[in-house]
């Protein structure tokens, strides 16, 4: 160990009560030091070839968790630097983690009283102090959260990347140091406008006019809001659209982007990689992930700080440069379609079942416990663990399962749009019905042409000739029957009676009826986007309650309703998209969703004819 400085062989270590967040950061009280300013002697770094771009999927499926364990054991842990100026009195309540500190030589300094903040330069590839990673404010650290404006505009920064949400799980993360929409702050000597804010299901996008003086600039926000309180997305697609959105955004000052979480060093840390390594193969066709997780410890210590995070970064590289995750624009849309031949689609839909996340080993496990459930699963079914299902609770009687085959998926604009479930059993209609009322569905979806008319299909409305139907504490009622040309409407009014009381709830169902069965896809793109627009304009006359949509085994046909959806909705908010992260988001939550090549090819063709024909779809619109 190193001494660092006179002054720092004098500070005395207090023995502090720590709190500890989900990645290991144990949490300083006002007046803790990390005691003489010592650092780890960073350990020589043997760099191994850089690992060609079409080698990438075979490198990865060759690297074994121990083996992946066992380089990211080798990344120096701690400080392996000085960092005297996070340690000074006058400082250290600007530092909220132990041991989370900027280097002395790459730390940022912001001119004034004192130019300290818990902020480091970050090199990209092939360009210094491209990044800026830094602490989630908070009033404890930042009072008013003057300094870091101050640092935002010294540094003529133009984008700020939050990779947190406010609180998980109760903790806090990060404070809200910006306005909120429509009303301006001052911070210091800084104003700051919030002109627009538009929140989607994985992502918050916000732009603010920041003026200092005279002189006036743009900042824009990208906040990702889907990291889950587990610390692991299950699925990397949402973080590489996420990263592909940051880099679209206009910026003309040339200044370095901030990334932030919490302690600015586990999913800053990814992020931040995933950029770097991302760009290095586009120019090399090449990466050095463990060399790019070394280069920015030797900026900030302990970024990417876990072997989980450690495992994500490859996951998101790999599937970054290997697997045609670039967004279409819908202008060059239909160029790409005449470039891409079916048989080339047929290859990428092949490539995309290899791509699709491994569970962990907690949801293998459930989804091994949930088989078991035989009543509940349809034989063939698509079984889902517990990590996206819902858990039925109304009127769950003691000792009984609540377990459903269903789970939520995200529509582009909203989490939790989508409620998938497998239709029901003749055993299963309670548990249904429990469903809708419980979760407050707000219209139902149906994708079983002739629901009445097979044995295994639990009928959970009246029949034609039949008032009402009863199934435990329920009765239904249907009030209207429609019969369309391919769809049929109606209107369902479901009764409950718990333990002395009583809700009713009128629901929208709406039945296609135009599949072909042997293709396993809609005869018509035409009538199918035509239904997709009917289910969204019956929602948005009811309050947001997530749309349940169910097919025979909860996946094959209600999965394409929630692909095609998620493109559409898509396409009309950024008017670019891409077919294979679509089909990979939602494959992610249901594994039998798009379960064959036709599928995949008839998602391109509903973008296609989506595009041509505006006037004919002149009022299929989702909120933008």
């Amino acid at each position: 160990m190193q001494q660092v400085s006179a002054y720092a062989e004098t500070v005395h270590e207090n023995k502090i009560d720590l709190e500890i967040d989900e990645e290991g950061n144990e949490t300083l009280d006002e007046s803790s030091k990390d005691g003489p300013a010592d650092y780890n002697e960073p350990e020589s770094t043997t760099y191994q070839p850089k690992i060609p771009s079409d080698q990438l999927v075979e490198y990865l499926d060759e690297k074994s968790h121990d083996g992946l364990s066992s380089e990211f054991g080798t990344f120096t842990c701690g400080l392996v630097k000085p960092y005297v100026e996070s340690q000074k009195t006058e400082n250290i309540y600007k530092n909220r983690y132990k041991g989370i500190y900027p280097y002395d030589d790459s730390r940022v300094k912001v001119s004034g009283r004192s130019d300290y903040i818990n902020a480091s330069f970050i090199d990209g590839y092939n360009k210094p102090q491209q990044y800026i990673a830094t602490l989630g404010p908070t009033s404890k650290q930042l009072g008013d959260f003057s300094l870091f404006w101050k640092m935002i505009w010294q540094q003529r920064v133009e984008k700020v990347v939050m990779v947190t949400n406010l609180t998980e799980q109760g903790y806090p993360k990060c404070e809200q140091y910006w306005p909120n929409p429509g009303t301006t702050k001052t911070f210091g000597a800084i104003e700051v406008k919030s002109s627009s804010e538009d929140e989607y299901a994985e992502f918050t996008r916000r732009a603010f006019t920041v003026t200092m003086g005279i002189d006036e600039r743009t900042v824009h926000h990208l906040h990702f809001t889907c990291w889950p309180v587990r610390a692991i997305p299950d699925d990397v697609t949402a973080m590489i659209e996420f990263r592909q959105r940051v880099l679209i955004t206009p910026s003309t000052l040339n200044g370095p982007t901030v990334v932030h979480c919490s302690a600015g060093v586990g999913r800053t840390g990814i992020y931040i990689a995933l950029d770097i390594l991302t760009e290095e193969g586009e120019v090399e066709r090449a990466i050095d992930i463990a060399g790019c997780v070394h280069k920015m410890r030797q900026n900030r210590p302990n970024m990417v700080q876990t072997l989980k995070q450690y495992q994500f970064l490859h996951k998101a590289a790999v599937y970054s440069l290997t697997f045609d995750c670039k967004q279409i624009k819908g202008e060059n849309f239909k160029q790409y379609m005449n470039n891409h031949s079916t048989k080339e689609l047929n290859n990428q839909f092949i490539r995309l079942q290899h791509s699709v996340e491994i569970r962990s080993n907690k949801e293998t496990r459930a989804v091994e416990r949930n088989k078991r459930l035989l009543n509940k699963n349809r034989q063939n079914a698509d079984i889902p663990g517990n990590e996206n299902r819902p858990r039925l609770y109304l009127n769950l009687k003691p000792g009984a399962t609540d377990y459903i085959n269903a789970v939520y998926i995200h529509s582009f604009i909203m989490k939790k749009r989508y409620l998938v479930a497998q239709t029901p059993l003749p055993e299963t209609v309670i548990d249904f019905l429990t469903l809708v009322v419980q979760e407050g569905c707000s219209c139902i979806v149906s994708f079983d042409a002739y629901i009445d008319k097979q044995k295994t299909i639990g009928t959970y409305y009246p029949a034609a000739k039949q008032d009402v139907l009863k199934k435990g504490t329920f009765q239904v009622s249907c009030s209207r029957v429609e019969e369309k040309t391919f769809y049929t409407e109606r209107t369902l009014t479901i009764q409950h009676k718990g333990s002395g009381t009583r809700t009713d709830r009128t629901i929208q169902h709406l039945q296609f009826t135009d599949w072909d069965e042997m293709k396993n896809i809609p005869r018509s793109t035409g009538n199918f986007l035509f239904f997709l627009n009917v289910v969204e304009s019956f929602t948005k006359k009811q309050d947001y309650g997530p749309i349940l949509i169910h097919c025979f085994d909860g996946a094959s046909k209600s999965g394409l309703f929630c692909v095609v959806s998620l493109l559409l909705q898509k396409m009309a908010v950024e008017h670019e998209i891409s077919v294979l992260n679509a089909v990979r988001k939602v494959k992610s939550m249901r594994r039998l969703a798009i379960p064959n090549q036709e599928q995949f090819v008839y998602c391109h063709k509903c973008v296609s004819d989506y595009l041509c024909s505006f006037d004919g779809y002149a009022n299929f619109k989702f909120k933008e």
